[in-house]
């Protein structure tokens, strides 16, 4: 039965995956939800007893100590549950798995930077002792990836949290030595083969491609349930929804022909793609603007695609948005705004006419949760200057990266650090 229950479980979840809305809406289920409605409770205790006197069907999740069989050793492991005494728990991870981890966690190694940022935005830097960083200890770069993330956990991340490599390279030596009891990871790898080795219950908390929006928020609560972090993880999810609720109260009541059609840009350049690469991004959605390319094929799996100038003048977008970590300096591929305004293939477009091209930061191995809320600002600001004429940039991105973070001012920090936020942030003051 219980091999059973998993396929089917894992059939769905990956079924939904290869849709738009799937990457966010594959349900999340702990074992000793019997009745399957996100809550253990009582309840349970008695949908539990009715399958036991033949009342009520099977459902997945009323194995609640994950042995095959429906019984009373069920209805004890709930009233654990409950009481939050259970030595151990089981749930379904993003990609489908049923995995059991162990409670209290004390040790967590994360494989997959956007793990890393939800586990230190509840509070768990206390547990955290080996994470992927896609570089060794030393001044903080925005090129890194890493950035304002590098002064969290008192800033000392860096220097306490052991670099456990990412995806193929993944130290599996360095994990083992750190004796977390569970490793958390990304889809860039073999979950099961992870934890064959290591011996260790290895958690996916990451959906295959999810960008933004309740894939966070799904994100959030697995890691909280892993942790036993549920209070810190619905505090949290609370407080991006109040937050992100500050611009699509105003864009949602919008109609499409009061937004501007943008161009996003979604690779720096060169060998990565560079300006006529393009793909979902919902932060440009909720901020009250629409994607060009919405229409594309490809578009609704969350993956980015190569268009060509012609198809760009073709859109005729009002705003071009151009994905870039820094101009202090840019790197050698970097697209500029200056190339897009001078390149002579794109002068009957609205957004060079106008000069409305932008830098946005977008992805950044993977997508940087604490980034997410002030880009949307951001956005929003570009997109409809005169709705958002009193929202002060600066001031919310701090609020919201101390939130996620713990340190002040780091959005401050991010603004001189990539040189073109700063100088929008300046231009929007000078006003």
């Amino acid at each position: 039965m219980r091999e059973t229950v998993f396929v089917l479980v894992m059939m769905f979840c990956m079924l939904l995956m290869v849709m738009h809305a799937g990457a966010a809406d594959c349900a999340l289920g702990i074992f000793g939800d019997a009745n399957v409605d996100d809550t253990i409770d009582e309840d349970d205790i008695a949908y539990v007893e009715g399958i036991i006197s033949g009342t009520n069907e099977v459902t997945e999740l009323a194995d609640a100590n994950y042995d095959g069989n429906v019984d009373e050793n069920d209805i004890t492991q709930i009233e654990l549950i409950i009481r939050g005494e259970e030595k151990e728990l089981t749930l379904i991870d993003m990609a489908g798995r049923a995995v059991t981890v162990p409670r209290p966690i004390e040790r967590v190694v994360s494989c997959a930077l956007p793990c890393t940022r939800v586990i230190i935005a509840l509070d768990g830097c206390d547990q955290l002792v080996g994470s992927e960083f896609s570089r060794t200890p030393g001044v903080p770069s925005i090129d890194s990836c890493i950035g304002e993330l590098a002064f969290a956990c008192d800033g000392d991340l860096l220097e306490s949290v052991e670099n456990v490599g990412w995806g193929s390279t993944v130290n599996v030596e360095s994990i083992i030595s750190l004796k977390p009891d569970v490793i958390i990871a990304g889809n860039d790898l073999d979950h099961d083969a992870l934890q064959e080795k290591t011996g260790i219950p290895v958690v996916a908390g990451r959906y295959e491609g999810y960008y933004g929006g309740s894939g966070f928020y799904d994100q959030i609560r697995l890691i909280g349930l892993v942790l036993g972090k549920e209070d810190e993880a619905e505090d949290l999810t609370l407080y991006m929804k109040g937050k992100m609720a500050e611009v699509t109260e105003i864009t949602s009541a919008m109609s499409d022909g009061e937004k501007p059609v943008v161009y996003y840009a979604a690779r720096d350049g060169g060998n990565m793609g560079g300006f006529t690469k393009t793909g979902y991004y919902d932060v440009i959605d909720l901020a009250g603007g629409v994607n060009a390319a919405k229409d594309c094929p490809t578009f609704d799996t969350y993956s980015e695609f190569d268009v060509s100038k012609e198809q760009i003048i073709a859109w005729n977008p009002d705003i071009i948005l151009i994905k870039c970590h820094s101009i202090n300096p840019p790197s050698e591929t970097q697209i500029t705004v200056a190339d897009v305004l001078a390149d002579p293939v794109l002068q009957t477009v609205n957004a060079v006419k106008t000069g409305s091209v932008y830098y946005c930061a977008s992805t950044a191995r993977g997508y940087p949760i604490q980034r997410y809320i002030p880009e949307t600002m951001y956005f929003a600001k570009i997109f409809h200057p005169e709705e958002f004429e009193d929202l002060d940039l600066e001031v919310e991105g701090n609020e919201v990266m101390k939130r996620f973070l713990g340190a002040d001012g780091l959005y401050t920090w991010y603004a001189d650090e990539t040189g073109w936020l700063r100088d929008y942030i300046d231009g929007q003051n000078e006003e």
